[in-house]
């Protein structure tokens, strides 16, 4: 039943039947072993604990079809709840993003929203995996952080790293030119301080999260799946966050008091509250500026009017005319 209800999410996607060619079973390493933009990670079973499977899928803005794409998560999706039917979908956006992506975004009569209607919209490519979790009625949880946390976090950097911060008067000509993990290599290269707080801070908030996510289904001895959703601008980040979370010893490991202390710390820092920056940023870098020019641009005009040179080059013009 659930795989025949992805399928039918899926056709509604694309809106044209296509094979749902099934994937390799997903053999699951410690180490985080991908295909394409999808891994997957098992903590073994010890005792009476059974195992548990976290996938972690990528996807690009705005893609449907075709590598790593909605389609491909939709597939992984099925290959999941038939194995697991009561696994349960991570989203690596923020709590407001996917309450707003449910309510715009609700299912009519067990079909996807058509991509056409998607195209263009904020976060597009995550409706098609949230809507087959509506229909599978299979709880979806946000583990992204805040934006304006992450907004926050950014301009103190860029406060504390002044030549970063001037380079804001070209880069942001250039922000929409680049996309998924070439977005992330501009923006590091150009900001490699205050990048962290956007691209690295949020990687390793999620990761832990999912960590947490997997700790608690352990503690409760279920074997469900999890499947993790992100953006590829951070996909490989995320990665490399939990092969340290979800490495050999993560069966002794979690659940330890010692190691969800460090956790709950390390989140707690990632999500601190700081005071935002960014209207000082815009006043120092942009309204300071402006201003001295404006001022310069004044004195000009005040001493050339006072020289007389416009007037003494008007006056020989009109000589010249009357000549």
């Amino acid at each position: 039943m659930l795989r025949q209800q992805v399928r039918i999410l899926s056709k509604a996607l694309q809106q044209a039947p296509y094979a749902l060619t099934p994937r390799p079973t997903l053999a699951c390493s410690l180490s985080g072993r991908a295909t394409f933009a999808t891994s997957a990670y098992t903590v073994p079973s010890k005792g009476s604990t059974p195992e548990q499977t976290l996938f972690v899928v990528g996807l690009n803005e705005g893609k449907f079809f075709g590598q790593d794409s909605a389609e491909e998560a939709l597939k992984l999706v099925e290959h999941v709840a038939t194995a697991s039917p009561e696994y349960t979908l991570l989203f690596g956006i923020s709590e407001p993003e996917l309450t707003e992506l449910e309510s715009d975004h609700k299912v009519k009569s067990g079909r996807l929203t058509p991509s056409r209607e998607l195209e263009g919209k904020m976060l597009a490519e995550h409706v098609p995996i949230v809507q087959a979790g509506m229909v599978d009625k299979r709880p979806r949880r946000a583990v992204g952080r805040n934006e304006q946390t992450t907004k926050s976090h950014v301009s103190y950097l860029l406060w504390t790293h002044p030549r970063e911060a001037v380079n804001v008067y070209w880069a942001y000509w250039r922000r929409k030119q680049y996309k998924d993990i070439e977005k992330r290599k501009f923006w590091s290269k150009t900001f490699p301080v205050s990048a962290t707080a956007y691209f690295e801070e949020r990687a390793a908030l999620i990761a832990i999260r999912a960590t947490e996510h997997v700790a608690a289904l352990r503690a409760q001895e279920s074997r469900n799946s999890t499947v993790l959703v992100v953006n590829n601008d951070i996909y490989d980040l995320v990665l490399q966050e939990l092969n340290d979370m979800l490495g050999k010893d993560a069966t002794e490991k979690l659940n330890t008091q010692k190691f969800s202390r460090k956790l709950r710390e390390r989140a707690g820092d990632l999500c601190q509250d700081i005071l935002d920056l960014w209207p000082l940023l815009f006043f120092i870098y942009f309204m300071v500026p402006l201003t001295i020019v404006h001022w310069f641009v004044l004195g000009a005009d005040y001493y050339i009017k006072k020289s007389g040179v416009i007037d003494e080059l008007l006056g020989k013009r009109e000589a010249r005319r009357r000549e």
